[in-house]
């Protein structure tokens, strides 16, 4: 096979790597990214916090997050609650506008705020812009910092539209708004044409007609793959099963993934003998019908009212996930509960751990608000084999393990229990207050973070014991089909502007995502040009595991090119570039969740002894060569060269936290400036305006709380 070749573009390539190129692709993979792993988050961090730099330092290392996805702001407000010109103007913006200047959009999906930040935002001069009664009545003037960012667009605008109970497309809804009119207008009118054409077809000439109706919207919109499912139906029913097949291929490429309504279809059924209509049914998953299947949130889309991925230019509304990664405070965590929760989470990841899923059965206002949806994320959990509980108490009674608890209590004693949490547990408790930290009344969600789960959520101010405010029951069952934690929330939640999220947003204990390997290193320079091999290994699939579908490439914490996946994808390089390269591939999964597999790889370009280097003053000049440097005192000076450099900078967190003129010096860095905890580095040298990356050192400051 031969390899796949990414040819870089020159002029374009210097804004992308800040060095001398970028990759134009050839035959670049058409799908959308999906999926959260590391180089989708973006940590926000308070640079005046050495609470919130030391848990973001510890979080960075966790999830291999990339230097340039860490935003450090100054002039924070302090305290719990932000006004919303503050938080737009001093928070919000920023935070966007880094994300944009340091190329990160394409492939960023989820902003994590570290601790440090208000975690409540005024919006009084939205709700005094409400004209609905019952909103007014209902919708209170405080909203959460992450979900007024999940916000965004509408935060942007000034507008206070995401007060609706609806404001969350990405959300899931009953099955049959798969099939519901996404459109407006002319679009909507041309729906409305082909549903009438389909539902009133009685001869083959008819079935034609409404296929042909199906079809042209479909080719407009062809991330909507409902219209191609009906597209296929219709061919079906008119007798072109050749047509029909291809496009229930091109619904099932899009994102469709429930197998039994395709099983169930008469119309569809036609298709039982067709080539390829076995394997293709392989690919979906056989869940029940009465709510929509999960889907992998992407953060360069938007969605339909419907729940469908589109082009924000063709009318789709985006999002960002976003989450709180602690809450360091008095009423919430210590810094030091704050990481231990972060550092379950992650060794939970893709341990499809065993755990029942708990659901509290009492007559408080707060479960018989969600308790008549129980039923729906029971019937998918069982599905999937996992053990159930309803239990009538306040928390579980038993001594059971629990990957998810489902909660509504003004007061939780979760600290005499026989019961324990797995690692990667979500546990979340209906409430008025339960993040609301400026007050001592009710239970805080970070009891149920101490307790062993590893996300959790709360109002932080009064919601009223409404069912689109919070997650419903079927949070449980998208997270056990393999979308990440955050997904899991946001996907359940239709009017989340109240709720503060905390805990890891990428844990991920049951996706099903590859196990084949990647190996990176460079190739044979050749017509001046160097390549960077990506080296692709396919291994069996298991039950927990799913084929590779795509295989994206970052370089320099950039993404540049997605590619099916292929044995060797080269990306090639011009040979004067020289430095430590960051590489990254990631491997996305061939599942609706879309699950993803990171493999990173530092490889030198040119020659190895002109990179800069880093040590400790005080320890011997061999030390240089080593990645780790370890010290426990609060301030460490550090001997920096780079031959032929005019001058050399120290970074963390993708800013200058020091530097030196020549081509070597003594440079002194204290945890006042980057924190406690493992501390990533990077060095690079400078001739001229030639930059020279250095790899990437880690310091330890010994961790430490301010609280």
């Amino acid at each position: 096979m031969r390899p796949r070749q990414l040819r870089p573009d020159f002029a374009t390539f210097r804004v992308l790597l800040c060095w001398a190129a970028t990759l134009s692709c050839i035959g670049m993979c058409s799908e959308v990214d999906a999926g959260i792993s590391g180089e989708n988050i973006v940590v926000v961090v308070n640079g005046e916090s050495t609470d919130s730099l030391t848990l973001a330092n510890h979080y960075a290392d966790l999830r291999q997050i990339p230097a340039s996805n860490m935003v450090v702001l100054q002039d924070i407000p302090s305290g719990l609650r932000i006004s919303l010109d503050d938080f737009r103007d001093r928070i919000l913006k920023p935070v966007l506008e880094e994300v944009n200047q340091r190329g990160l959009a394409r492939h960023t999906s989820v902003i994590a705020y570290s601790a440090g930040f208000p975690t409540a935002v005024d919006i009084r001069p939205h709700t005094k812009q409400l004209t609905d009664e019952h909103q007014k009545k209902y919708q209170r003037p405080v909203a959460s910092i992450n979900s007024m960012t999940f916000f965004y667009r509408w935060v942007l605008a000034d507008s206070p539209e995401y007060l609706g109970w609806g404001s969350n497309f990405y959300a899931r809804g009953r099955f049959e708004r798969h099939f519901a009119n996404p459109f407006a207008n002319e679009a909507g009118e041309r729906f409305k044409k082909a549903e009438q054409a389909f539902e009133s077809a009685e001869t083959q000439e008819d079935w034609s007609a409404a296929a042909t109706l199906w079809a042209n919207i479909a080719d407009e919109y062809p991330t909507l793959y409902p219209l191609h499912l009906r597209t296929a139906e219709a061919h079906a029913q008119a007798g072109d099963l050749s047509s029909a097949m291809t496009r229930l291929q091109q619904s099932v490429s899009a994102g469709w993934s429930n197998r039994r309504y395709v099983e169930e279809s008469e119309a569809l059924s036609k298709l039982q003998d067709t080539d390829g209509y076995a394997k293709l049914l392989e690919q979906l998953q056989d869940v029940p019908i009465k709510n929509q299947g999960p889907a992998s949130f992407n953060g360069t889309v938007g969605w339909t009212s419907a729940g469908h991925p589109i082009p924000s230019n063709q009318g789709g509304m985006p999002y960002l996930l976003s989450c709180v990664l602690g809450v360091v405070h008095e009423r919430g965590s210590t810094l030091q509960q704050a990481i231990e929760v972060l550092q379950t989470a992650v060794r939970s990841d893709r341990s499809f751990p065993d755990g029942t899923v708990g659901f509290a059965k009492t007559k408080d206002v707060r479960v018989t608000t969600r308790e008549p949806l129980y039923v729906d994320a029971l019937t998918w959990l069982m599905s999937r084999d996992r053990d159930v509980e309803i239990f009538s108490s306040t928390l579980p009674t038993s001594s059971n393990n629990y990957i998810g608890l489902m909660l509504g209590s003004a007061s939780l004693n979760c600290k005499a229990r026989k019961w324990s949490m797995q690692g990667g547990a979500i546990a979340e408790n209906l409430t008025s207050l339960g993040g609301a930290f400026e007050t001592a009344s009710q239970t805080k969600l970070t009891e149920l973070l101490h307790a062993g789960a590893s996300i959790s959520s709360g109002a932080v101010a009064e919601p009223y014991a409404l069912v689109p405010k919070f997650p419903t029951p079927m949070l449980h069952a998208y997270y056990v089909e393999g979308v990440s934690a955050i997904e899991a929330f946001y996907l359940c939640t239709t009017s989340p502007y109240q709720l503060l999220i905390v805990g890891d947003p990428a844990c991920q204990p049951f996706a099903k995502a590859p196990i084949d390997l990647i190996r990176i290193e460079v190739g044979q320079k050749s017509d001046g040009k160097l390549p960077v091999e990506f080296h692709w290994q396919e291994f069996p699939r298991n039950k927990k595991s799913t084929a590779t579908a795509s295989i994206e490439i970052h370089l320099q914490d950039k993404l540049i090119a997605v590619s099916p996946a292929t044995q060797k994808i080269e990306v090639k390089l011009p040979s004067s570039m020289e430095g430590a390269l960051r590489c990254r591939a990631v491997m996305v999964g061939q599942h609706p969740t879309q699950p993803r597999v990171a493999t990173m790889e530092t490889v030198v370009l040119g020659n190895p002894n002109a990179l800069p280097t880093v040590r400790l003053e005080t320890q011997p000049t061999a030390s240089e060569e080593t990645s780790s440097i370890d010290s426990g005192s609060s301030e460490k000076a550090l001997r920096v060269a780079c031959p032929d450099a005019d001058r050399i900078e120290l970074k963390h967190f993708g800013r200058v936290i020091a530097e030196t003129k020549g081509n070597s010096g003594t440079l002194r860095v204290s945890n006042e400036q980057v924190g406690n905890g493992p501390v990533q580095l990077e060095v690079i040298g400078y001739i001229g305006d030639r930059a020279i990356p250095g790899k990437t050192i880690q310091l330890e400051f010994e961790t430490t709380s301010q609280n």
